[in-house]
């Protein structure tokens, strides 16, 4: 929590009239603390306006949030229509985000998932006349790829990747810098990182898993493609590896020419799709 409180400081510093929002990877909460407590004591001492969830966004979880925290809107991020078809009908939360496989980072195992066209137009489907907004996810970095979402009949979209490329984000920044080096055809789901970090994170006294189905994650693919050598590698060889390879990406990375500014983005993706629908309805007018 003490990482949290540091985030939510630099993040009310740079935009104090921003709502907030949180994101919890719900099995990492319940492998601390094997309960929602973490989660519950997080929301009640920042008070965001959204909580994102994930991995697996379940019913229990989002009625959990609801109880302590009546005015908070929950957001599930999901990956199959059978997800969707729970946090829709059964959870009912407040926005479904419908992540495709074109996404970056963890994810749904890809022979269980969809593309984020299809997934999001059938979720879209799904939430009709519910009142839950549908967000796209996966593979969207610019405002064509926002408007694409929008014709698709989503009410917005997510774009992780596009956003990582920013000034503002945390993390490492070596692995921020290769992004706009990067192309469609540089990023792979696999399960490889999630099997090296697994092994790293069970030799830490608090190591948190990846565990199925969610063991599986978009990356730039490395330059020496090791699978077959880990195998037998000790935990040091698995963690040198981890931190010289691995930048979480999504398929849309090659359209990202630069590390920018986060609100400058924002705002040209916002006028690009107005061009971009403008376009689309003068082909079809």
């Amino acid at each position: 929590l003490a990482k949290l409180r540091e985030e939510v400081r630099i993040f009310r510093a740079g935009a104090p009239a921003a709502p907030l929002c949180i994101g919890f990877v719900e099995d990492h909460c319940l492998q601390r603390r094997g309960d929602f407590s973490l989660i519950l004591d997080a929301v009640a001492e920042h008070e965001p306006e959204f909580v994102q969830v994930f991995a697996p966004a379940s019913t229990s979880l989002v009625q959990s949030i609801r109880g302590a925290h009546s005015g908070v809107r929950i957001m599930a991020q999901v990956g199959s229509s059978s997800e969707a078809k729970r946090v829709i009908g059964e959870a009912k939360v407040d926005v479904v985000i419908a992540q495709g496989k074109e996404a970056g980072g963890h994810g749904l195992r890809p022979e269980m998932s969809s593309g984020t066209l299809p997934f999001a137009r059938r979720v879209v489907q799904l939430a009709e006349g519910t009142g839950t907004l549908v967000l796209a996810a996966g593979g969207i970095v610019d405002g064509a790829g926002a408007a694409a979402a929008l014709v698709l009949g989503c009410d917005g979209a997510v774009l992780g990747t596009r956003l990582w490329a920013t000034e503002q984000a945390l993390g490492d920044q070596e692995k921020k810098n290769r992004l706009p080096a990067a192309d469609c055809d540089d990023v792979v789901r696999t399960r490889l990182y999630d099997k090296l970090n697994n092994k790293c994170q069970k030799e830490e006294t608090n190591g948190l898993l990846w565990r199925h189905p969610y063991d599986t994650c978009g990356v730039i693919r490395p330059e020496t493609w090791a699978e077959d050598a880990t195998k037998s590698w000790t935990t040091e060889e698995a963690r040198a590896y981890l931190k010289s390879n691995f930048a979480l990406a999504g398929d849309g990375v090659g359209s990202i020419n630069g590390i920018e500014d986060a609100e400058e983005i924002v705002k040209n993706i916002a006028g690009d799709m107005s061009s971009a629908l403008v376009r689309a309805s003068s082909l079809v007018s």
